[in-house]
């Protein structure tokens, strides 16, 4: 073996990949060294996520060569890549929740003494493995105990226990907060120090400069250059993704007039029989202004805005629309009083991922479109006004939603919500998993709907674009508001500060 070969662990040559209609790799090129952390960047729907299932062994490539440890890989099994030292955390998770961690961690790799699974060795490993990597969390815990950075969590432990050369990271800190992504990078650290080389897929500019030793660039499934992270800056990087610039990803209009209270919530609480998730909570959104809400993973944030939007019980308090005290016990109190949700989870909650847009767009308006029958006409029309207004990339609206980029499941869902009467727009973690480029694209959108007199609330765990776009942001911890900074006084100090201060020191 040359000592060409040795300087990497891991080669991709010109990857195709083609699926019904679309080319979605075109020539991709990769080359991955040891003890390297290697981030794949671009927009959505460049095809940084099937080059990661063809190197783990979810997806076969059309064309192309992959080299491993010098040797030359065809198709093989997951199981068959993980065995030669591949593991891939993905970005959607798929916990089995009524296992223990345990047993999710080795699932399919049980330790056995003979014929049997060899529980004690499987517990005492897991315990010892969490112990080590600084996880809270006890190995005979159900999984369905877990927050989703819980789950996200487990998954990065999992990748670890295989002492895998190449790890796969697709979107890790989409789903956990600031103290879960400390550990994230403290074990990406640890492993960059073991040799281990790990392929990294984010949006997030920060992480991307923290941690990247090297960056490959792919656009509309086409490799466009590998370098080493000092060569670039986030503008250098941003124009490189989407093929332009972009020189204002927070295009938040300052201008925009603050109208009267649209929405009043007066001492909200929530009390249940495991604890309570949130207490008197109160405050007032404006027409036309962004208040934003801002905490660590767990503060509350959107435990109240699923009560506000009649997802969930409350214990006591009361909200006022327009002056007029309302009662959403259900979502469709909600959206009949003129208040919308976007969901953190989209694929979950926002969309039928196996129907189309025409479908989607039509499920939560049915009353406006039913008149004895349903008028399929005026679904379209509807359908093809959303598309011009937001500019979503689709063929036809008869295309599947499961089948569309992030950015662009973002705006059907926000397409749904539009085609009906929406005062008051919450939007939870409004550009969660997508790109540079369609996160600016849903900062314009939701500059555009304040200037129309929309109230929005936005819940962000990503601080510069809670300061960014707010014109006040509400700053929870632990169940209770600490503090509403006006935007001129906002900074990450003082709402990290707040965020962060024991519940009894206001």
């Amino acid at each position: 073996m040359s000592k060409a070969q040795n300087e990497y662990v891991l080669e991709m040559k010109g990857v195709v990949k083609e699926f019904p209609g679309v080319r979605a790799l075109d020539g991709v090129n990769l080359k991955v060294r040891p003890g390297k952390v290697h981030v794949i960047c671009g927009e959505n729907g460049a095809g940084k996520s099937t080059l990661m299932k063809i190197i783990n062994g979810t997806y076969v490539a059309d064309e192309g060569e992959m080299i491993y440890k010098g040797e030359h890989v065809g198709a093989r099994s997951v199981k068959d890549s993980l065995d030669m030292g591949i593991a891939m955390i993905y970005q959607e998770l798929n916990p089995v929740l009524e296992m223990t961690l345990a047993e999710n961690i080795w699932l399919g790799r049980e330790p056995r003494n003979g014929p049997f699974v060899d529980f004690g060795k499987m517990y005492k490993d897991t315990q010892d493995l969490l112990d080590r990597l600084e996880m809270p969390y006890k190995a005979s815990q159900k999984m369905y105990e877990l927050s989703i950075a819980g789950h996200q969590l487990i998954e990065i432990a999992k990748a670890i226990s295989c002492n895998a050369s190449v790890i796969i990271m697709d979107e890790p800190s989409s789903a956990i907060g600031n103290e879960e992504i400390e550990v994230l990078f403290k074990q990406i650290f640890s492993l960059r120090e073991q040799g281990v080389a790990i392929l990294y897929i984010t949006h997030k500019m920060d992480e991307i400069f923290r941690i990247a030793d090297e960056i490959t660039i792919i656009r509309d499934g086409k490799w466009i250059e590998s370098g080493p992270a000092s060569d670039y800056n986030p503008q250098k990087l941003v124009a490189r993704m989407v093929g332009r610039e972009i020189t204002n990803v927070f295009p938040k209009d300052t201008t925009v007039p603050i109208g009267d209270v649209i929405l009043e919530v007066k001492d909200l609480t929530q009390v249940k029989e495991d604890g309570g998730r949130f207490r008197n909570i109160s405050f007032q959104l404006h027409k036309g202004e962004i208040l934003g809400f801002a905490g660590l993973v767990g503060a509350g944030r959107s435990e109240v805005m699923r009560a506000i939007f009649g997802l969930d019980p409350v214990s006591s308090g009361q909200i006022f629309l327009d002056g007029q005290e309302i009662h959403n016990k259900s979502t469709g109190d909600a959206i009949k009083n003129g208040i919308a949700m976007v969901n953190e989870d989209r694929r979950t909650y926002g969309l039928v991922l196996g129907r189309d847009i025409h479908e989607n767009v039509a499920l939560v308006n049915m009353k406006k479109y039913t008149k004895g029958l349903i008028d399929d006409r005026k679904i379209s029309d509807d359908v093809e006004k959303m598309r011009e207004m937001l500019q979503i990339k689709i063929a036809n609206e008869h295309v599947e939603a499961g089948t569309l980029s992030g950015g662009n499941q973002q705006k059907v869902v926000l397409a749904k919500w539009l085609v009906g009467d929406v005062k008051v727009m919450i939007l939870d973690e409004p550009t969660r998993g997508i790109d540079v480029g369609a996160k600016s694209e849903i900062h314009k959108l939701m500059t555009e709907f304040a200037r129309e007199g929309m109230g929005i609330i936005m819940i962000s765990s990503e601080l510069p674009e809670v300061l960014g776009m707010s014109d006040r942001i509400v700053v929870m911890q632990e169940g209770i508001i600490q503090g509403v900074l006006d935007r001129s006084e906002a900074t990450q100090e003082n709402i990290m500060e707040l965020a962060t201060k024991g519940v009894g020191d206001k």
